[in-house]
């Protein structure tokens, strides 16, 4: 009877024994795990902008880092309108597994859209125009025509890169055994007022709108545009007149009022009369020798309003 109470008492000790090791234990873990949670780590924009009326994910560039995290739960919290233009304050709100909950603020800034900006304009063959100080830009090319004009105080005298480029197409021409030479470059708006009003007391209005711009329209004024050698129809099939056809385009510059487009340009073929675009533009319009005005390409006019 003694032997077997022994038994039953050994056996409740044992017991008792792996039961507070298996408390001690899950205490231990539980302290450990504790101690080990990682709150988790968000990585996001501070501003996200857009335009009125055009939808974005706002999560797109959100991303939340923890290693022991399985289940990340990431919303924004807050009132917006993409219809409506403003700034937003949001929030990004992400909640874990383990109850940790993180809340970041960011803004969201939805703006109006080019078209609704007087500034602003797109073209019929949908490049982006800018109106910056008066002087207008489409795809970043300086615009400069019957349709848009130049202030009264803007320029003075051919632009850096426009001297050099023509240094360098001097040059080649030189190569070949021609020389040419600029024999009208930057004009102010003072003085096209006073060419332009010596033209229409000569020729009349109607005439002179033809190869004669208004103060204001004139390319020359610029600082991008110059007349080389002879400026008359004389200077038409001269040796000088057909290298530069066919080669100014390799140095940025472009034949701005090409034979047979005087509907677009709204001027006369002039053989004399070169643009400064730079070579990626000027390629694009040399068209194999088949020039492309900056009117037809652009998809804009050139018409004086009266």
């Amino acid at each position: 009877m003694k032997r077997k109470r022994r038994k039953i008492k050994k056996i409740f000790l044992v017991f008792l024994m792996y039961f507070f090791i298996i408390c001690v234990a899950f205490c231990i873990l539980k302290f450990v795990k504790i101690e080990n949670k990682e709150i988790p780590k968000i990585t996001y924009p501070k501003i996200i902008a857009t335009t009125k009326g055009e939808s974005i994910n706002l999560l797109e560039k959100v991303s939340v880092q923890n290693k022991d995290i399985s289940e990340i739960n990431i919303e924004v919290e807050g009132n917006y309108d993409f219809n409506k233009e403003g700034e937003y304050t949001l929030y990004y709100v992400v909640k874990d597994n383990l109850g940790n909950e993180i809340k970041e603020p960011f803004t969201l800034k939805v703006e109006r859209t080019l078209e609704e900006d007087e500034n602003h304009f797109t073209t019929s063959k949908g490049f982006k125009g800018e109106i910056i100080d008066g002087v207008t830009y489409i795809d970043g090319t300086l615009i400069v025509n019957k349709t848009y004009s130049l202030p009264s105080t803007f320029g003075n005298g051919l632009t850096e890169e426009t001297k050099n480029a023509f240094a360098q197409l001097k040059a080649a021409a030189l190569l070949e055994g021609l020389d040419i030479y600029i024999a009208s470059g930057f004009r102010s708006y003072e003085r096209q007022v006073t060419l332009y009003n010596n033209y229409v007391k000569r020729d009349g209005k109607e005439a002179a709108d033809t190869y004669s711009a208004r103060p204001g329209h004139s390319e020359h004024q610029s600082g991008l545009t110059f007349d080389v050698n002879e400026v008359s129809d004389r200077f038409h099939g001269t040796k000088e007149a057909n290298w530069l056809s066919d080669n100014c385009y390799k140095f940025g510059f472009i034949l701005r009022f090409p034979n047979g487009k005087s509907d677009e340009t709204g001027f006369k073929y002039e053989s004399w009369h070169f643009r400064y675009v730079g070579e990626d533009l000027a390629k694009k319009l040399y068209n194999n020798g088949n020039w492309i005005t900056l009117e037809e390409y652009f998809g804009i006019p050139s018409v004086y309003e009266n």
